[in-house]
C-alpha cells in the first residue's frame, strides 16, 4: 500500500469517514454489544424497599423505579429498551404524566391501580397493563402491602430518534376518573369489537390484559395441542388489528410444562422475559443462566436461547420485544434449531 500523504487527515477535517475503515459494514450478521444478564428479584427488593426510605415520591421524584443497565451498554437493557421495579408504598400515589416513550407494566406484588386517561384499572398479580405513548397515566396504592411491577419502555429507541417529549399533568396531580375500572376490558376483552365505535391509535385499545384470561387460553390452548413438547404460547394482541399491543414492543406469555425445554432459538428482536411463575434456567449464547419467579433476564438480538422448566411446576414465562419495529421495516428475521 503506498503511502497516504495525509489523506486520512484531510478526510478527517472534512468531517466524513472512509467506508473501508468503518468496522461493522460488511458483518455478515448481526454482533450486538448487549450480553444476556439476569437480574434477581431477591437481590433488587431490598434495594427498592430502601429507595422508599431515601426517595418522596411525589416530592423528590414522580416515580420511584430501579432501571437495569446491560452491562455491555453505558445505559439500556437493550439498544431499544429499559426493563426495571417501580415501587409505590401503601397510601402513596404517583401524579399522572405524560411522554411519548410507551410503557408495559407486568404486576408482580401487591395489588393497586393505575389510571390511564381517566380509565382506573386495578392492577393484580400478573397483569399487564398498558401506558402507551402520549397517555395520562398515575399510579395509586389505598392497599395495606407495597405494589411493585416490572417496566418495560421503549425510552433508548425514542431518545435514538430525538423523539422524546414529556409533560406534567396539571399541578402535578391525579387525574379525573370519569371512566369505569377497566372501562377498556369490558368493550374490548371478549374476543368481540363493538360495531362503530372509534379508536384511531396505532396501539391496543386495551388497557389491561387479565392474568385470569390469559392462563385460561395457556391451559385451553395445551390441551387442544395435545400437551406439545416445548409447552405453549400466546401473544398479546390489538383486538381490532390482530397486531402487537404496541407499534414498537410486543408481548407474549408461554406455558412452558414442568421438566421441559423450550424450542430453541434466535432472531434479530431482543427480548426481556420474566417468568410469572415456576423457576428454571436458560441456556443463552452457550451459557447457562439460572431464574425464579419474578426475576427478569435480557436476551439479545440474534443470539441462540432456550429454556428449561425445573421439575415441580410449571412455568408462566413473560415476554417483551422489539419485534415490531424490525416488522415495520422487513429486516426481522428468525432461525430454530434442533
Amino acid at each position: 500500500m503506498s503511502e497516504d500523504n495525509g489523506f486520512y487527515d484531510r478526510v478527517k477535517q472534512a468531517h466524513v469517514v472512509p467506508l473501508w475503515r468503518v468496522p461493522g459494514t460488511d458483518s455478515p450478521e448481526p454482533d450486538p454489544i448487549e450480553v444476556p444478564y439476569v437480574w434477581h428479584w431477591n437481590e433488587l427488593i431490598p434495594l427498592i424497599e430502601e429507595a422508599a426510605e431515601v426517595v418522596d415520591l411525589g416530592t423528590d421524584s414522580d416515580r420511584r423505579a430501579l432501571n437495569a443497565t446491560n452491562p455491555g451498554r453505558a445505559w439500556g437493557t437493550t439498544q431499544t429498551m429499559i426493563a426495571g421495579y417501580q415501587l409505590v408504598m401503601p397510601g402513596e400515589s404517583a401524579p399522572a404524566h405524560r411522554h411519548t416513550p410507551a410503557a408495559i407494566r407486568l404486576m408482580l406484588s401487591g395489588s393497586g391501580q393505575t389510571v390511564v386517561e381517566g380509565e382506573p384499572v386495578t392492577m393484580e398479580r400478573g397483569d399487564l397493563v398498558l401506558t402507551p405513548a402520549w397517555t395520562w397515566h398515575d399510579h395509586r396504592n389505598d392497599g395495606d402491602v407495597p405494589m411493585v411491577w416490572l417496566d418495560g419502555l421503549d425510552v433508548p429507541f425514542i431518545k435514538h430518534l430525538h423523539a422524546q417529549f414529556y409533560e406534567d399533568f396539571e399541578g402535578k396531580q391525579l387525574q379525573p376518573t370519569p371512566l369505569a375500572d377497566s372501562a377498556s376490558v369490558e368493550r374490548f376483552g371478549q374476543g368481540l369489537v363493538p360495531r362503530g365505535l372509534a379508536h384511531d391509535r396505532p396501539h391496543s385499545p386495551l388497557t389491561k390484559y387479565p392474568i385470569g384470561t390469559t392462563v385460561d387460553s395457556l391451559e385451553r390452548l395445551r390441551e387442544s395441542m395435545g400437551d406439545p413438547e416445548h409447552g405453549v404460547s400466546i401473544d398479546y394482541v390489538n383486538p381490532l388489528t390482530g397486531g402487537p399491543v404496541m407499534p414498537t414492543m410486543a408481548c407474549a406469555m408461554t406455558l412452558l410444562p414442568a421438566g421441559r425445554t423450550g424450542e430453541r432459538t434466535r432472531h434479530t428482536s431482543s427480548t426481556i422475559f420474566c417468568p410469572v411463575r415456576g423457576d428454571g434456567y436458560s441456556i443463552i449464547g452457550g451459557e447457562r443462566f439460572d431464574w425464579s419467579e419474578r426475576d427478569f433476564f435480557v436476551v439479545p438480538t440474534w443470539t441462540w436461547y432456550e429454556h428449561h422448566a425445573c421439575d415441580g411446576s410449571d412455568v408462566l414465562l413473560f415476554e417483551m420485544s422489539d419485534r415490531p419495529v424490525y416488522e415495520a421495516f422487513d429486516i426481522y428475521r428468525e432461525e430454530h434449531g434442533a
